[in-house]
């Protein structure tokens, strides 16, 4: 999902990085982030990258929670209710970079709907009320979602040096490709194939990713990725004409 405006500029005047409250619908506690891939902390961040990898944390709950409470405002409506557990491996991939780094997490102890990022409170408030209007509102939310995540993500991935940082970066955006897809398909009437699957992405540079989820009339859909080829849109490539809930 998107890097935030103020940690996209800070990395793109950095010389170098690293040198060396429940929402409608959603009152679970958010999941604690995943290990990192090391057993202990080999990476230290300066004050770009530790900006950019919290606000980016706080942006993967906030879109998590949007989906989410846009999902139980529609009847569970999808792609919204599936892709906000697609944004919750996006807030825990990001979480095991913060471990990795060293960097406080923005994200504790903070309630869904609540975020410590003032644009990103901003945001989720002004998308949680237009999107709660109808469901093709709620469509066109994700839509101006995704595209400005898809934007912010490769100014992003232009400017950090660490691989690990980059890589996850870059899946990110590959998955944020597949959720506009998916919000478009939607807006124009096409929802996913019964039991289909999704996979889940890894949390490092070459982890494979976590089991996929699916459902549906025909059965319940599994499946695994590679880290380097995000396959978490619930729809895409699974698209047939009719309700998109």
């Amino acid at each position: 999902m998107k890097t935030p405006k103020t940690a996209v500029l800070a990395l793109a005047s950095g010389a170098a990085l690293l040198a060396g409250g429940a929402s409608p619908g959603y009152a679970v506690a958010a999941p604690a982030a995943p290990a990192p891939a090391t057993t202990a902390s080999t990476a230290s961040a300066d004050a770009a990258l530790a900006t950019m990898l919290s606000e980016s944390r706080e942006e993967e709950r906030m879109a998590r929670d949007l989906y989410a409470a846009l999902a139980a405002a529609h009847g569970g409506a999808r792609p919204m209710s599936m892709i906000a557990k697609s944004e919750d491996m996006h807030y825990r991939a990001v979480g095991a970079l913060l471990q990795r780094y060293g960097v406080s997490d923005p994200s504790a102890g903070r309630a869904a709907g609540s975020y410590a990022v003032p644009e990103l409170q901003a945001l989720y408030e002004r998308w949680l009320s237009q999107g709660k209007a109808s469901l093709a509102a709620a469509y066109a939310v994700g839509v101006e979602l995704e595209q400005r995540d898809i934007a912010d993500l490769r100014t992003a991935i232009a400017a950090v040096s660490p691989a690990d940082v980059k890589s996850v970066l870059t899946r990110l955006d590959g998955a944020s490709e597949h959720h506009l897809a998916a919000f478009r398909a939607a807006a124009s009437g096409a929802t996913a194939a019964p039991g289909a699957g999704w996979g889940g992405m890894g949390t490092a540079a070459g982890d494979r990713g976590t089991r996929g989820f699916g459902g549906g009339p025909g059965g319940a859909g599994m499946g695994r990725m590679s880290g380097a080829t995000p396959g978490d849109c619930p729809m895409l490539g699974t698209a047939t004409t009719g309700s998109a809930t």
